[in-house]
């Protein structure tokens, strides 16, 4: 498929000798008898910018973020948690969110963005996320990218084992990639200052059909003119 919907989270959590892990490599907190958990978070310091997919801490990618000739990225949604955290969004060596003079921070906090949980209908938790990300962030083709988590405080002091949810940092991340001919569509989209969405997309592609037809259309009607008054040969 051309236009594919992906999605990354991130957790401050490493397995135990016994953790289970599910099949995405992210630890599944279980308890013992005691309530106690085979798993630690890890500290993070103040003012520490961990790449979320491949820096080492939690969860991680084998290879980083980068985008291959034909590939065409729109991030249109991120977020973290807990409060005293923030979160960036890196194209090769610039950072997305900047102070007004514009030297980088930490990035927007989790309170403008959060990916925490919410109580949903039978006492369930879900985790929301910030889904509205405005303008959204477009990476080109050939550009590395990655999603920065940074806290202002302290966090899993002593790397204890967590007993919920709530004592795991975490971030998210959800976009768009756009490969194949589509990719090709964006980036005239692009130049067009048109902005890059599925809808876009699809439409450009009516566009061109339509556009398509009314050529064939327009031969077939100039061929019909013009052999309209010929004589004919009957064989």
């Amino acid at each position: 498929m051309s236009l594919r919907r992906q999605a990354y989270e991130w957790r401050n959590i490493v397995p135990g000798t016994t953790t289970t892990v599910c099949n995405t490599g992210h630890p599944i907190l279980t308890y013992d008898a005691a309530g106690a958990v085979e798993a630690r978070a890890i500290q993070l310091n103040a003012d520490q910018s961990i790449d979320i997919m491949v820096g080492d801490i939690g969860n991680n990618l084998e290879m980083p973020a980068e985008l291959r000739a034909h590939q065409f990225i729109i991030i249109d949604s991120i977020g973290c948690y807990p409060y005293q955290a923030g979160i960036n969004i890196r194209i090769g060596t610039t950072r997305y969110f900047q102070n007004p003079d514009g030297i980088p921070d930490r990035g927007m906090p989790a309170s403008a963005m959060p990916f925490q949980p919410i109580t949903i209908p039978a006492g369930r938790q879900n985790l929301g996320y910030y889904d509205k990300l405005v303008p959204p962030v477009y990476v080109l083709p050939g550009q590395p990218w990655g999603i920065e988590f940074t806290s202002w405080a302290t966090l899993n002091a002593g790397s204890p084992a967590p007993s919920t949810d709530n004592d795991i940092a975490r971030a998210y991340v959800r976009y768009l990639l756009i490969d194949g001919p589509d990719q090709l569509i964006a980036m005239k989209l692009l130049k067009a200052n048109i902005p890059v969405s599925a809808d876009n997309i699809q439409w450009y592609k009516q566009e061109l059909i339509r556009s398509k037809i009314k050529q064939d259309m327009g031969i077939k009607a100039t061929l019909e003119e013009t052999l309209g008054d010929s004589p004919r040969k009957v064989i």
